[in-house]
């Protein structure tokens, strides 16, 4: 039986719908109920195409028992980030306050009455895994708390309250007039990008973007930001992070050598590295593996992401399911190959070529299986491309063809705004007219329907 959210329009809200969760939209209605009832909010916070979103929900979420003191003790709300980033973005200052952590799903508590939260977290299991404690337990425990020590929650409270104050003035520390401010920004937005040993690995194109500015500035520094940037882009173009066979960047790789990635590909990040890498190929032109990775990535937008209104959907799952038969989704399914697939779809000598240009080894990089990563960025001889194309052919052919990740379809006019600043960049770095085409195609659109009584609307579905 279907939930509230079963009318949604939000991709991410709808596969919540036949969780046994009584789930409500964020609204008046909700909190109203709430706070009649004198229940604790569970507010959920994600979106369509994270990974972790889809195994909580999946897990957790369609567990009889949780869903049934969810529903009995709390007023579970479901949000969808990308409909509503003012919810997002405040409940996530609070969590990194509470918790010191970020992510999605953002999960978090708080009382009916004034919505300010008291505990939180991300991904919850439903048996304790990963250091993390059953999510049954985390309830019963915080609803213990909400009922037997107000106290203490208002004391957690007031601690985080105090710490979102907006400050009404500006620091002291550093003079704006000082001459060498603007210097030390781009230094320290380059320090940011220099490789650790450790942890996940993010683009960060803005602050790429505004280290490229140091290559306008004379004055020398200990770092050379446009080679710290160049260093980047190759980085992005190499790694496990691009999708050598058909294009596209996923979200950030599990660790700090580019090679195993969360598979999610969301449009603004394609947008912001489709800008930056044309701002490096302005700097230094002609390095092939950056211009493929450019060509390969519209490729793909045209290919998968482009409405034929002209605009550009929001962003594809991590997961998707490997056979018809099988519907529980896999991360990276549709993206990493086995040693037996590679040996049975390329021939030999193609075989041989890919494992010189790319990082094969036995048993695989992820899984059992291998991402694609570059050895080098020098042009690619035919037999890899050849290898590729079939590679190619294996996920969108017209037999034995893979079954694609879910693709969520509506329009947000940031990520947009994004992508057309990239292709319109990248169109004139590449000479492609083409990609300009694209570029106003979704400017178009988005004059001519986001505009409604007055009102600028973010989404469209």
């Amino acid at each position: 039986m279907s939930n509230g959210l079963a009318q949604s329009q939000s991709l991410y809200l709808r596969k919540h719908a036949e969780n046994p969760v009584n789930w409500w939209a964020w609204g008046d209605d909700a909190i109203a109920t709430a706070c009649q009832s004198n229940r604790p909010i569970f507010l959920s916070i994600g979106y369509s195409s994270c990974h972790w979103c889809t195994v909580m929900e999946r897990e957790a979420f369609s567990d009889q028992e949780i869903a049934a003191y969810l529903n009995k003790h709390f007023l579970p709300i479901k949000v969808d980030r990308e409909e509503r980033p003012d919810l997002d973005s405040l409940y996530m200052q609070a969590l990194q306050l509470m918790i010191g952590q970020r992510g999605w799903p953002l999960n978090i508590f708080l009382t009916p009455d004034d919505l300010v939260p008291f505990y939180g977290g991300t991904y919850f299991p439903v048996e304790a895994r990963y250091g993390k404690p059953p999510f049954l337990k985390v309830l019963q425990s915080l609803y213990n708390l909400y009922t037997t020590d107000r106290g203490q929650i208002e004391t957690i409270q007031a601690q985080i309250v105090a710490e979102l104050q907006p400050s009404d003035a500006l620091s002291s520390s550093a003079p704006l007039q000082n001459e060498d401010l603007l210097a030390n920004g781009i230094l320290e937005s380059a320090k940011v990008l220099i490789p650790t040993d450790s942890g996940t690995s993010f683009p960060m194109v803005p602050y790429s973007l505004t280290a490229l500015q140091g290559v306008y500035l004379s004055r020398k520094t200990v770092l050379d930001p446009a080679q710290i940037c160049r260093q980047r882009a190759l980085d992005l173009v190499l790694g496990g992070i691009f999708d050598h066979v058909a294009g596209g960047f996923h979200r950030y790789t599990v660790d700090p050598t580019w090679t195993v990635p969360h598979f999610e590909k969301m449009l603004y990040d394609n947008g912001l590295i489709l800008e930056f890498l044309a701002e490096i190929e302005r700097a230094h032109p002609s390095v092939p593996a950056i211009t493929r990775a450019m060509g390969l990535t519209v490729d793909w937008l045209q290919r998968e992401m482009r409405d034929p209104a002209g605009y550009f959907y929001a962003a594809q799952d991590a997961d998707s399911v490997e056979t018809a038969e099988n519907a529980e989704p896999v991360e990276g399914a549709f993206y990493v190959w086995s040693a037996a697939e590679l040996e049975s779809l390329v021939e030999p000598s193609e075989l041989t070529a890919l494992q010189q240009a790319f990082m094969i080894v036995p048993g695989g990089n992820f899984e059992g299986a291998t991402v694609l990563q570059r050895r080098q960025s020098g042009a690619l001889n035919e037999s890899v491309k050849q290898g590729l194309l079939k590679l190619f052919q294996a996920r969108y052919g017209t037999t034995k063809r893979r079954i694609p990740p879910v693709t969520d379809t509506k329009l947000i006019v940031a990520w947009n705004s994004l992508m057309i600043s990239g292709l319109a960049n990248a169109a004139v770095v590449l000479n492609q007219l083409d990609y300009l085409m694209l570029a106003q195609q979704a400017a178009q659109f988005i004059v001519e329907h986001q505009w409604q009584d007055g009102h600028f609307h973010r989404i469209n579905y």
